[in-house]
């Protein structure tokens, strides 16, 4: 039967050996999700078994070794973006490893709903986990810290607390100096100690984790779940939790990005590219476009798009270090996954449903 399903791991700074067990990820994924939706299980369904072996790996920043925020918890959040149930997405919440299980329950509340009473499709914090752990016992809250999540904190933590010492010493009071040359040798002895003391900025796979379903009725699915960047303020919610920017459906396309958060979400990006990817001739040039020059750019995407009845193209394109991405149709016997970088950001293939 027709189906595809696209997979993305996240983008960031990976060494080789870490890419290599991002790209195994990426096939138990991609052949996991194939045998689900080759079996007649819908898109939603198949696209949230995939991220939920996404979100059990300590690989991903997505549920288990989810980024540790400024007061030392880890808060995760998970969407689900479909043509049958629209847009559902939950958002900070504390300790839980599966926030795609907390989204999956809110999109059935909406697809069985016979009252008066409208689910919500967007939830937030305690309220979300208390609610929806009574009708899915499996939702719960646990340590999902890991050494890996431990030490990008505390790297973080030392690198957030370096640039603050810094501003206030630029912005402190303004000493009159009348020697020249003390003023140059303080600023030089400034420099070497910062050279000497500085901490790099967080590096690392930091990013969402999303998913791309076409099931065999023709519908798509898209699931996007994310730790959010390290040494975020409590409360803050990511693109998941915005529709749009964390992910987009259409009859004939679905997207989910990754990246900066802030970014993303103040493109719109997950939008803003399925429009272009319809119009434009160029697909190579369609991230490039989203910006303005000199603009700082921090994001990625990954997009299936359809092609008539029985093709589609896959386009993955980001402008940071690395994105491992993978997919797989119903033509093929097993995914391809490919390690996009940074000397070639684009990737582009057709294939056969």
């Amino acid at each position: 039967m027709p189906h595809i399903v696209a997979v993305h791991t996240g983008a960031g700074n990976c060494s080789h050996e870490t890419n290599k067990l991002l790209k195994t990820l990426c096939k138990q994924v991609c052949d996991v999700v194939s045998k689900l939706l080759a079996d007649g299980q819908s898109a939603t369904d198949a696209a949230v078994a995939g991220t939920l072996i996404l979100e059990d790996s300590p690989l991903t920043n997505a549920g288990l070794g989810s980024s540790i925020t400024d007061d030392k918890k880890t808060r995760t959040e998970a969407s689900i973006c479909s043509r049958l149930s629209g847009f559902h997405c939950a958002g900070d919440l504390e300790n839980v490893k599966h926030p795609i299980k907390v989204v999956k329950v809110m999109v059935d509340a909406t697809l069985k709903n016979s009252s008066r009473y409208i689910p919500p499709r967007i939830m937030v914090g305690q309220s979300a986990v208390d609610r929806y752990s009574m009708l899915d016992p499996t939702i719960c809250q646990t340590n999902i810290c890991t050494r890996k999540s431990i030490k990008a904190f505390h790297k973080a933590e030392k690198y957030f607390s370096e640039q603050q010492s810094v501003k206030r010493r630029k912005t402190g009071p303004i000493e009159v100096i009348n020697n020249m040359e003390n003023i140059k040798q303080e600023e030089l002895d400034v420099k070497k100690e910062n050279k000497e003391n500085s901490t790099e900025a967080p590096d690392g796979v930091q990013d969402t984790v999303g998913v791309v379903c076409l099931d065999r009725d023709g519908n798509l699915t898209c699931t996007t779940s994310s730790g959010g960047s390290v040494f975020k303020y409590s409360g803050r919610l990511g693109q998941c939790c915005t529709h749009g920017a964390g992910s987009y459906s259409t009859p004939t396309c679905g997207i989910v990005t990754t990246g900066n958060g802030e970014q993303i979400i103040n493109k719109l990006l997950a939008i803003t590219v399925a429009n272009k990817l319809s119009q434009c001739g160029d697909p190579c040039g369609i991230l490039d476009d989203c910006f303005v020059e000199g603009e700082q750019r921090m994001c990625g995407f990954l997009a299936v798009q359809l092609e008539g009845q029985d093709r589609a193209t896959v386009h993955a394109h980001h402008t940071l270090t690395n994105m491992v991405v993978g997919f797989q149709s119903g033509t093929m016997e097993k995914p391809v996954v490919r390690v996009v970088t940074s000397h070639a950001p684009v990737f582009i293939q057709t294939v056969k449903l």
